[in-house]
């Protein structure tokens, strides 16, 4: 065999499990947007080998929901990577330690003696999810959020337990404010937006004009339709904008250990070597995956609400580590007879175990179930079997009934694919 054959063989056997992947992911996303349950921008890269890069748009839908490869979406919660950098970046400087209690920097805050900044950054504060009542604020201070966060209770002991809570990173965010020495946002420019040269990512509520901005759709009874102007403008940690690009830019960038210190970026993935973060709110979803051990890094921005969420990354991480997935297919599901001494055992209260504050009630009327919730909005579900409920034949979504060890039965909640546990409180 001449040399230059052999060449060719090797060069070709290196890129044809990438153009495999490529091709596999690119149907994957191609029949999730036919299905009309993505439009966003997606990056994704195997051991610094870029697999795909593609925008996806749902056809025959309102223009303004189009997107293109340079636009900005809100990503939500994906900022606390910014959030979290920001913490390590002041641990660099001395300026914190993560074994720091937080009364250090908060006076008199309840439990501040027993909660450190590392409790903080991985969720195991005891803090709840969310603010009480938080949906009826528009806008609020760091101050004013300070004030409401130190009237929540703690959910667990600090560090014994783990509970996903934004009151917890509104407090960091309040912290690197204080800590910094011209604020939050100056901070995190100067050693992210600047240093990374991340052109297309700043904070949403300081932009006078955007260009290039994807505005927040939703499904609504089967029609696409836009948010409104008050879920685009929230208080957050920081509601960033970003781009696919620039958060991958970051990704490869922040291993580099060229702006942080290397032992501090191990922090940011932690013992798993995974760097996972999730956003969504009403219009958007975001993900962000880096995984150092398998090379998998994936990232998506969208403006659209209704996606399968959970199945989504679990497919396209099973697709990446060649395990077994699903294309997306179209839903129709059929309900089907249930009597009603089954279902009366499904009747009572619910609260998320992510966020008591949100209550659901189960009644039966009629031969049928509703789902109430805490302001009363009233759903009827529909029996696909003698545990699986349904509101929408045509979504993934839906309600389980499951025996738990007390011999009562427990409601999940799947909501755009994600699986929320509740606790039955009466």
């Amino acid at each position: 065999m001449k040399p230059f054959t052999f060449f060719f063989i090797f060069i070709f056997s290196m890129h044809c499990p990438a153009q495999q992947y490529g091709k596999e992911l690119d149907q994957y996303f191609t029949a999730l947007t036919d299905l009309k349950n993505f439009n966003g921008n997606v990056k994704i890269a195997k051991n610094n080998i870029l697999l795909l890069d593609k925008t996806y748009t749902i056809q025959d839908a309102d223009k303004a929901l189009q997107v293109n490869k340079n636009s900005k979406f809100i990503i939500a919660s994906v900022s606390k990577i910014f959030v979290k950098y920001g913490i390590l970046k002041l641990a660099e400087q001395g300026k914190l330690k993560l074994s720091d209690p937080l009364n250090k920097y908060i006076k008199d805050f309840p439990n501040g003696e027993k909660i450190t900044i590392e409790h903080l950054l991985s969720h195991q504060s005891g803090l709840p999810r969310e603010i009480k009542e938080y949906e009826k604020y528009d806008h609020l201070s760091l101050e004013k959020i300070i004030e409401l966060a130190r009237e929540e209770s703690l959910q667990f002991e600090p560090g014994t337990q783990t509970l996903y809570s934004n009151v917890g990173y509104f407090i960091l965010h309040y912290v690197i404010d204080k800590l910094s020495d011209k604020g939050y946002w100056n901070f995190i420019q100067t050693e992210i937006i600047k240093k990374y040269k991340l052109k297309n990512t700043g904070e949403f509520n300081t932009a006078q004009t955007l260009s290039d901005f994807a505005y927040g759709f939703s499904g609504e009874n089967g029609r696409i339709t836009p948010v409104s102007h008050t879920n685009i403008n929230r208080f957050e940690t920081g509601n960033y904008f970003s781009t696919t690009d620039d958060l991958y830019s970051f990704s490869q960038q922040l291993i580099s250990g060229k702006n942080l210190r290397k032992d501090l970026v191990l922090k940011m993935f932690g013992k798993n070597s995974q760097l996972i973060q999730a956003g969504g709110r009403p219009g958007y979803r975001a993900y962000y995956y880096q995984d150092l051990k398998s090379g998998i890094t994936f990232i998506f921005t969208s403006n659209f609400t209704d996606i399968p969420f959970q199945k989504v990354t679990e497919d396209i991480i099973h697709l990446l580590n060649g395990q077994s997935y699903t294309i997306p297919q179209k839903i129709n599901k059929k309900a089907i007879e249930v009597p009603d001494e089954i279902l009366k055992q499904y009747t009572g209260k619910f609260a998320l175990e992510a966020d008591q504050s949100q209550i659901f009630s189960i009644i039966l009327e009629g031969h049928f179930l509703y789902i109430l919730d805490k302001d009363g909005e009233k759903t009827k579900i529909y029996p696909e079997s003698a545990t699986s409920f349904f509101d929408n034949p045509k979504s993934e979504d839906g309600y389980q009934f499951l025996k738990g060890s007390d011999q009562q039965y427990h409601l999940i909640i799947i909501s755009t694919g994600v699986k929320l546990n509740t606790k039955r409180i009466q």
